[in-house]
């Protein structure tokens, strides 16, 4: 009886310890993902199981070469009863995995873009900032692997950057929103130091430092603002980081620091 209730008490210290062993790992996983280790894989992230798309007949070699971009255009415009009753998920991946979007200057949402109905449909969804923030929490850059997953996170970043999603979002989703903005910068500059190919900063991050500076522009963050210049003819403030310098990609998450402790 003596030797059983030895054995017992041995199998649950090991079970104890192991237990502890576990979290301990588990707390050096979180610390090193920010908390989050919940990231998806490349094709988890592309899976379109389950969403309703609307199927375009792909344009064979000779229509690309010789239909206008307006005709391109109309032949991707979505019914407007299909488009109005897809989810804002199931619009997001229509526009990723539409051809013509591949093909058009997407940065910071030129007015020719923003011709296919899905877009401005997307943009003016209410919950677009929480459905896409849910999806930009699952993301993590060092995992990024083929050209399919940079497109996906980058058509992902430049929509939550625009100010129609921001300014659609809760406190608190903006709150997580600057979180793992944050951390996913500072994963790819130290991919960049690292001399991952994939990642050059600050270039790579331009996305995070447009969806950032949107973000004190809506709280009205006067140290970030006063850096910024104005339209000569609307007086709107001018932000497009597409040639950010490395010193002015780091004053802007110097501001954003700054803006998290103001705003509490």
């Amino acid at each position: 009886m003596k030797k059983l209730l030895f054995f017992l008490m041995v199998l649950l210290l090991a079970a104890c310890t192991n237990n502890m062993l576990d979290n301990n790992n588990n707390d050096v996983e979180d610390e090193a993902t920010g908390g989050n280790n919940i990231f998806l894989s490349c094709n988890q992230l592309l899976d379109v199981t389950g969403l309703e798309l609307y199927p375009f007949v792909s344009f064979t070699d000779e229509e690309w070469k010789s239909m206008s971009y307006d005709y391109k255009l109309d032949m991707r415009q979505i019914p407007e009863d299909f488009l109005h009753r897809m989810s804002t998920k199931e619009l997001f991946y229509q526009i990723v995995n539409t051809d013509l979007s591949r093909n058009m200057l997407l940065y910071n949402m030129p007015e020719p873009y923003r011709r296919l109905n899905t877009v401005p449909e997307l943009l003016n969804r209410p919950d677009a900032g929480h459905v896409l923030l849910e999806t930009l929490q699952k993301v993590d850059p060092s995992k990024m692997d083929g050209s399919e997953c940079f497109w996906f996170d980058f058509c992902l970043r430049i929509f939550l950057a625009q100010p129609e999603v921001i300014n659609g979002m809760t406190d608190m989703d903006v709150d997580d929103y600057i979180k793992h903005q944050l951390r996913c910068h500072d994963v790819i500059q130290k991919l960049s130091k690292a001399k991952n190919p994939n990642w050059e900063y600050p270039s790579s991050v331009r996305m995070i430092l447009l969806g950032l500076g949107n973000v004190m522009i809506r709280y009205d963050f006067e140290p970030f603002i006063k850096t910024l210049d104005r339209n000569p003819v609307t007086n709107e403030l001018i932000w497009h980081p597409q040639f950010v310098t490395e010193q002015r990609a780091l004053q802007v998450i110097d501001y954003v620091n700054q803006f998290k402790t103001w705003k509490k």
